[in-house]
């Protein structure tokens, strides 16, 4: 990264310099750079390039010359300057960008300098979107980017702008030998950077007899944000870059408030503890007196190890991190935990410790946006040439003391991390290990801190710089109050918040797009935090509370069942498919809850695993109840359909599960192979920028067949149902409630005819999507239970009085007829019956005898009724109605009856 370079004018930072500051200042190494000397023989084209007069030498003196070279003299590389010996600031430079790319102009080819430059010119779109050149043609090479850069350093709204060729990343710097010497371990906060530059501060180092420094940082205008933003996104940035370390990338809130008071708290320890001429000097403050061992700590860019003549001797490591982190809600300070800092590291003396690696600064190219086709590919040519693995590798890994080794360009790439490389270059391996470890370990950090790259930046910079650096020098040799500090923060706040209001204003008056929305899509959050993303919302509590009824009313039908299954009007009603009717729908109405998951409050696995679970709760739901709803009928009719013959029949429980055991089997095998093969997702379809919505597909194109399957069989189930139950429709509802079987059976069947169709409506709105499922679910699973229970319940509720009335009366009817002389007497058949098969006639000799004989009579049948689970009624009526009668005891007998006689 080498050495940082200043704007007086703004005091903005200009990253970092490419001299040797070891032996000069920054501003009095970099001369103004000479012309590019023309070829005698005239170039096919020429790569016009625009940049800032910092690190312009390099590229007229090499970098160009190379890239001519390569394409053996086809193509010239001319670069023209903003210097700032001219006067001319940072500002000019980025208005330069700014200008052209609203006016549309092709002056120039290639942009070069930090990445602030992207919200510059993208606005407008000034720069062009190289996204499909590296797919095609440097895509590998890209890969090789470290993510940090390569994600959010180079991209506008999820396009290429930008191709990095420099990665700057902020390392703590300490020097080994004192450490040791002290006893002390490198400070993993910014409390013990503090304590122990306190500890050694003014001492005589006895191994040098020098008098140290306990922290070396140069604070000149346009040199301490850096620091400042450092300490202050410790505390301020805890999830990435997503979301913003001085403002939030929701609404553009300002990031200060507490943070910045306890940031403030922190630099005047550092100051009190540093060297005497911080507020005066650059960052060549920094690594000079760490290069004399006069200086216990600093922070500084890679350059700083690279161009090292200690590195033996130097310690490179992560820059210290905070304990305390901002509450965006409460604009307070709160401890970090894993829930508040889940990138946080952990410290078993010390608990969390928030770390937020800066990588402020940095330098890459853009291609002008408005140039043609062909020139727009051969600068991408250039810039990808500059920024290749094996071009790269000169500048990043220079061999020492050669020129590319006072550029100072830092690791960027992932084969830059080889420590053999630079050995290989006569660099120290032990310090290498440690400064490619802290390279590693920054740029690989989820919580990577960018630089802000928005427009008015130098704006931004200076006001928080000229606010730091006043404060500093005012309470500089005195106790400074929190009170002092709430005033620098109040008027960074009014100053920051005038500026966006400013540009928001002229944005609206030019129908330019305002600062926030820049500001995400530099972020790469615009459409994540604009985005209609259609998400099902509140109408998912309306569709919980109907499962939840829907679960109420089969639980508290089944307990009915449970609690009086001895009852004559349950037992006759076959227990067991009640309780599976019940079961049934409990296990589909819980279909409504994964059908209610979407990105709000879940995270990616519960969704796919709640989508997965839809169809094997739909599926069998209804395969539950069609199957029991099957058995109960077919059961009904077998038993039925023998005696209208008069032939005897046993029902056993095997046959009547046999059909539920097999439906319920083959959906099983189906919705486990669905599952293993080709299960369902979550995944949201974007039908435009901003607009999307959630669904549960299937990962790949077998789940056709899955469905189709699922459909047969449970379309053909029902289909079944009611059949048997047309085939029911003429039976005593007493025993069988096959007309109401038959109403449920018909609802289910019109609902989804209806229903599916809508589905299909309404498929990409999902709350509407989701309301109808629930409407769907909601009416199927009612319609069962209601007809199906309150029948039996209104029976069960009048049935103790209404038993022996029924049973009287039949038995009277039976017996009289409804005259004593319309129908022959019970007595009389049975003479009759036996006279014919040669059997003894029963017969009274008078009335009485005959009056309780019936007595007895009656009270068997109801006997019958209550031990063997069935109403005799209406066999008694079959039997008066048929040519020849025969002993009730042949009849046909349900499964209950026959297994107790037995």
């Amino acid at each position: 990264m080498a050495t940082n370079t200043t704007d007086n004018t703004t005091g903005i930072l200009l990253a970092d310099g490419g001299c040797n500051i070891t032996t000069a200042t920054c501003n009095s190494c970099c001369s103004a750079p000479p012309s590019n000397t023309t070829s005698e023989e005239e170039p096919e084209a020429v790569i016009k390039v625009f940049m800032f007069e910092y690190r312009s030498q390099e590229f007229v003196e090499l970098i160009g010359p190379r890239f001519e070279e390569h394409t053996n003299g086809r193509v010239k590389v001319d670069v023209s300057v903003v210097p700032w010996a001219e006067g001319d600031t940072f500002d000019t430079f980025l208005s330069e960008i700014e200008n052209g790319a609203r006016l549309g102009l092709g002056l120039y080819d290639v942009f070069v300098g930090s990445p602030v430059i992207v919200g510059t010119g993208a606005p407008y779109n000034g720069f062009a979107d190289m996204t499909e050149y590296i797919k095609t043609n440097y895509l590998e090479e890209w890969l090789d980017i470290f993510p940090g850069f390569r994600e959010s350093f180079s991209s506008y709204n999820g396009k290429i702008l930008m191709i990095p060729f420099d990665g700057d990343l902020l390392h703590l710097f300490y020097n080994k030998d004192i450490l040791e010497y002290y006893n002390f371990q490198p400070p993993r906060t910014w409390q013990e950077y503090n304590d122990i530059a306190e500890q050694v501060h003014n001492k005589v180092f006895p191994p040098t007899n020098k008098t140290l420094v306990g922290s070396c940082l140069g604070r000149a205008y346009g040199i301490g944000n850096a620091w400042t933003a450092q300490v202050l996104s410790s505390m301020t940035q805890t999830h990435g870059a997503s979301q913003g370390s001085l403002f939030d990338t929701k609404d553009m809130t300002p990031l200060t408030s507490a943070a910045l008071v306890e940031t403030l708290k922190i630099l005047e320890r550092q100051l009190k503890y540093g060297h005497p001429d911080e507020l005066n000097r650059y960052i060549d403050l920094n690594q000079i007196s760490m290069e004399n061992e006069e200086c216990m700590l600093s922070l500084n860019w890679g350059h700083a190890f690279v161009q090292s003549s200690n590195q033996g001797r130097l310690g490179v490591g992560r820059v210290p991190g905070s304990q305390k982190v901002l509450d965006r809600e409460t604009g307070k300070l709160v401890t970090c935990n894993k829930d508040i800092c889940p990138n946080a590291v952990y410290y078993d003396d010390i608990g969390f410790v928030n770390y937020a690696p800066f990588a402020g600064g940095g330098w890459g190219g853009a291609v002008n946006g408005n140039i043609s086709v062909e020139k727009k590919k051969l600068a991408m040519e250039f810039l990808t040439f500059f920024a290749s693995k094996e071009e790269s590798r000169k500048w990043v890994i220079p061999k020492v003391g050669s020129r590319e080794y006072y550029a100072g360009y830092d690791a960027y790439r992932l084969s830059h991390m080889n420590v053999e490389d630079y050995v290989e270059q006569g660099f120290d391996r032990e310090s290498t290990d440690a400064y490619l470890y802290s390279i590693k370990e920054g740029l690989a950090s989820p919580n990577l801190v960018l630089e802000i790259r928005f427009p008015e930046v130098a704006k931004i910079w200076s006001i928080l710089d000229i606010a730091v650096i006043n404060h500093l020098n005012t309470t500089k040799g005195i106790t400074a109050t929190d009170p002092m500090r709430r005033d620098v923060m109040t008027d960074v706040n009014a100053n920051w918040t005038k500026i966006i209001s400013d540009y928001d204003a002229r944005a609206t008056m030019e129908k330019m797009e305002k600062m926030l929305p820049q500001y995400q899509k530099l972020r790469g959050v615009y459409g994540e935090l604009n985005e209609n993303k259609n998400l099902i919302g509140d109408v998912r509590w309306v569709g919980y509370a109907l499962g939840f009824v829907i679960i109420a009313m089969a639980l508290l039908f089944g307990g009915w069942v449970a609690i009086n299954r001895k009852h004559r009007v349950v037992k006759i009603s076959q227990p067991i498919f009640l309780h599976l009717i019940c079961f049934g729908v409990v296990v589909l109405s819980c279909a409504i809850f994964p059908l209610g998951i979407d990105d709000s409050g879940s995270t990616e696995r519960g969704r796919d695993a709640a989508c997965a679970s839809i169809p094997w709760l739909v599926s069998l739901g209804l395969s539950l109840i069609f199957s029991a709803l099957f058995s109960k009928l077919w059961r009904i009719n077998k038993v039925f359909a023998a005696a209208a013959t008069m032939k005897r029949v046993v029902v056993t429980a095997k046959d009547v599960l046999t059909p539920f055991a097999i439906l319920m089997t083959l959906n099983f095998i189906v919705l486990l192979s669905w599952t293993l093969v080709d299960p369902m997702v979550f995944e949201r379809v974007y039908t435009d920028e901003l607009t999307s919505y959630g669904r549960c597909v299937p990962q790949g194109n077998q789940w056709n067949g899955f469905v189709a399957t699922l459909a047969i069989l449970n379309f053909t189930a029902l289909v079944l149902v009611n059949v048997q139950a047309y085939h029911a429709r003429s039976i005593n509802d007493e025993l069988s409630e096959s007309k109401y079987i038959g109403l449920a059976t018909l609802s289910m069947f019109q609902i989804l005819l209806v229903g599916i169709p809508l589905l299909a409506i309404v498929y990409d709105t999902p709350s509407a999507y989701f309301f109808v499922w629930c409407g769907i679910i909601f009416i199927i699973c009612t319609t069962i239970l209601l007809l199906i229970f309150v029948p039996k319940v209104i029976r069960w509720k009048s049935g103790a009085s209404d038993r022996s009335t029924t049973a009287n009366k039949f038995s009277s009817n039976w017996s009289h007829g409804n005259n004593a002389s319309s129908a022959p007497s019970y007595s009389s058949q049975v003479e009759n019956k036996n006279a014919s098969r040669g059997d003894k006639r029963v017969s009274f000799d008078d009335k009485e005898s005959e009056l309780i004989h019936r007595e007895k009579m009656d009270e068997i049948k109801d006997l019958v009724m209550e031990k063997h689970n069935i109403d005799i009624t209406s066999i008694i009526l079959k039997v008066e109605r048929a040519d020849e009668a025969v002993p009730v005891a042949d009849y046909a007998q349900p499964e209950s009856m026959a297994d107790e006689s037995a």
